[in-house]
C-alpha cells in the first residue's frame, strides 16, 4: 500500500507539471541558474522536480505509520559525521541545523523527532487555506514544534526553543521581503535572505550544522551533514553575518548542482531585489564551500 501511495504522489507531481502549475516560475529560475543548459534539459529537470515533490509529500504524510525498525532503516549516514553530531548534542550547547527545500526536508525533521530528538522548525507561514492546515496537521502528528516566521518574534521564539534543549531547524532558502533582508549570492545572483541563523549562532553560541536529505534509488535517504560551522568574528558584525549566510548558500548551491531536480524550483527565490543604491546590503564575498566542513 505504501509503495502504491508514493507512486500516486509521483503521478500527482507529473499531473501538476502537465497542467502548467507554476511551470513559468520553474523555467525562469532554471534559466537564471543554468544559462548554459538547453531548454529541453531545463524542462526535464522541471518535470522531475514536480514528480519528486509529489513523492516527498506522500512519504511525509505516511511517516507516522512507520514502525521503529522502518524509521531506523530510512536514513543512511556518514559514520564520521554522525559521531561528530552526537558529540555536539552531548556537549550541552544549543544546536542549530540549517537546511533547505531539498529532497525530503520535511522527513529530515519528522523522522529524527520520532526517534527522540526534540526538534523545532522555523518555517514561513503557509497561509490560512485548507492545504496549510492539512500540512501543519501532518507536522503536528510527527511531534514537530513549528515556529512560523513572524515579524519581530522569530528570533525570540527560536532562542526559547533552543533554551528548552530542542534542536532548531532553519530553512535558509526562501525569499525574504522587506528591509531586513541581506543579499548573499545564489547561483551568482543576489538572493534576499534572512540573517536570523547567523544572529542565532552569534548570540547563543550554538553548534551549527548544514544538513540535507538526498533520496536514494533504493528508497532510503542519504543524510548530508557538514560542520560544525562557526560564524566569522572579524569585529564587523554586518560583514560577518553576510559571510556566514554566503557560506550556507554556497553549500546549498554545490548540492543543487549535483542533484538539480531535488531542489524546489517553484519558489520565487530571487523575487526581492537589492536596493538600487546598495544601502546597507553589501555584496557578500564568495566563500569556499568546503571551509569549516569536517
Amino acid at each position: 500500500m505504501r509503495r502504491f501511495l508514493v507512486g500516486m504522489g509521483r503521478g500527482l507531481g507529473w499531473l501538476l507539471w502537465i497542467l502548467h502549475v507554476r511551470r513559468g516560475v520553474i523555467m525562469e529560475n532554471l534559466r537564471l541558474a543554468f544559462p548554459e543548459w538547453t531548454e529541453a534539459k531545463r524542462r526535464d529537470v522541471g518535470k522531475r522536480t514536480f514528480v519528486n515533490i509529489g513523492q516527498m509529500a506522500l512519504e511525509f504524510l505516511l511517516v507516522t505509520k512507520l514502525d521503529e525498525a522502518e524509521l531506523e532503516q530510512m536514513f543512511v549516514y556518514d559514520p564520521h559525521m554522525r559521531e561528530v553530531t552526537l558529540a555536539a548534542l552531548k556537549s550541552g550547547r544549543p544546536m542549530l541545523v540549517c537546511t533547505a527545500h531539498f529532497g525530503n526536508f520535511e522527513n529530515l525533521a519528522a523522522v529524527h523527532n520520532l526517534q527522540g530528538y526534540a526538534i523545532a522548525m522555523v518555517v514561513r507561514r503557509m497561509g490560512g487555506g485548507w492545504f496549510g492546515r492539512f500540512w501543519n496537521k501532518g507536522r503536528s502528528k510527527a511531534g514537530l514544534e513549528v515556529l512560523e516566521v513572524t515579524r519581530g518574534e522569530t528570533l525570540k521564539a527560536a532562542q526559547r526553543a533552543m533554551r528548552e534543549g530542542k534542536i532548531l531547524g532553519y530553512v535558509i532558502d526562501q525569499n525574504m521581503p522587506g528591509h531586513r533582508a541581506i543579499f548573499p549570492t545564489f547561483f551568482g545572483v543576489p538572493a534576499a535572505t534572512a540573517p536570523t541563523p547567523a544572529y542565532l549562532a552569534m548570540r547563543s553560541g550554538a553548534v551549527v550544522f548544514f544538513a540535507l536529505d538526498v533520496p536514494l534509488e533504493d528508497g532510503r535517504h542519504q543524510i548530508v551533514l557538514e560542520g560544525p560551522l562557526e560564524p566569522p568574528d572579524t569585529g564587523d558584525r554586518e560583514a560577518d553575518v553576510l559571510a556566514f549566510m554566503q557560506d550556507l548558500n554556497d553549500r546549498l548551491e554545490r548540492w543543487i548542482r549535483l542533484y538539480p531536480d531535488r531542489w524546489y524550483w517553484l519558489h520565487r527565490r530571487w523575487k526581492t531585489r537589492p536596493p538600487a543604491d546598495g544601502g546597507r546590503k553589501r555584496k557578500a564575498r564568495r566563500i569556499d564551500p568546503t571551509e569549516g566542513a569536517e
